[in-house]
């Protein structure tokens, strides 16, 4: 097999073994079979911005929007002609992708704030505000991993304090900013990001494990408080997901990703961009009748 026909990192992650080997066959001359298109998802959105696209004219609030699940999702509803406005720690990297989508018609802001910290919240919220007048959707993303793997009696409680701030206080949060603006404008979107650690226990990460349980909670809370105040608040469970944080987790553990894949019914990671049209389906007007729930959205691992 030529350098050409060799399989890229993309085919590797959304087809698993199983699609390599029938790339190969066909790359050699052998029929290969069709590849259902839960193995073979469709490529990231390019193009220009659609003003008038699904989400023309509404805002969106993310937070933990400069890598990852949060930046894919910026740039698919900015693509789809969303006001964007996000928050990250990383400044640079955050007004890198404010360019980008800039440069492809897209409206976006970025603003620096760490949502751990209170008052950090409440003015990324209320600069969302003063900018686009509204907030439709929110989009509570951001988080980070355990510090450290390792058995509950060698986690240090300054780590878990660390992961909970971010993660769950984090989330809490961000719906304590944003529901009072959904409440006053008659309508809103909340998503919020667990994870499959939100359903099941790992062992050696009990920090991250216990914060996504927690927005798992959380979700449930507020959605039962506002359901009939027009504000529908969802959380989506991702699993391995090709992003920076899985490279970590895969270096700490000493795993593959081909190794990882393993352990999920699909055989393959999930794209970032999977789970950024997972956050619109929930954010549109086709998933009105969901509320309180943490979508599973991990390719099977919860499937009992």
């Amino acid at each position: 097999m030529t350098a050409e026909q060799r399989p890229s990192r993309r085919a590797i992650l959304t087809t698993g073994t199983t699609g390599v080997v029938a790339m190969a066959a066909g790359a050699l001359g052998a029929a290969a079979p069709a590849l259902a298109n839960t193995q073979n998802p469709p490529d990231p959105s390019t193009g220009r911005a659609d003003p008038e696209g699904r989400f023309g004219g509404k805002v969106v609030l993310i937070t933990g929007a400069t890598s990852g699940i949060g930046q894919a999702t910026a740039y698919e509803l900015a693509r789809q002609g969303a006001r964007v406005f996000f928050c990250g720690r990383r400044e640079e990297l955050g007004r890198r992708h404010e360019r980008a989508i800039r440069q492809f018609g897209g409206e976006a802001t970025y603003l620096r704030a760490d949502v751990s910290k209170e008052a950090d919240v409440q003015a990324f919220v209320a600069a969302c505000v003063r900018r686009y007048g509204k907030i439709d959707i929110a989009f509570n993303n951001a988080g980070i991993e355990s510090p450290k793997a390792a058995p509950m009696h060698e986690q240090t409680l300054s780590d878990f304090e660390q992961v909970w701030r971010t993660n769950a206080a984090g989330v809490f949060l961000a719906m304590k900013y944003e529901i009072p603006h959904m409440l006053r404008q008659g309508a809103g979107i909340i998503v919020n990001t667990a994870s499959i650690s939100a359903e099941v226990g790992f062992a050696t990460i009990s920090p991250y494990n216990a914060s996504k349980h927690a927005v798992a909670s959380l979700t449930k809370v507020a959605a039962l408080e506002y359901a009939d105040k027009n504000i529908r608040i969802n959380a989506l469970a991702p699993g391995a997901v090709d992003t920076p944080m899985l490279e970590r987790a895969a270096e700490a553990f000493g795993v593959t990703y081909e190794q990882i894949a393993q352990d999920y019914p699909i055989k393959r990671i999930v794209e970032p961009q999977e789970i950024a049209r997972v956050v619109m389906w929930l954010a549109s007007d086709d998933a009105t009748a969901v509320l309180g729930t943490d979508v599973d959205a991990s390719g099977g691992f919860l499937t009992p």
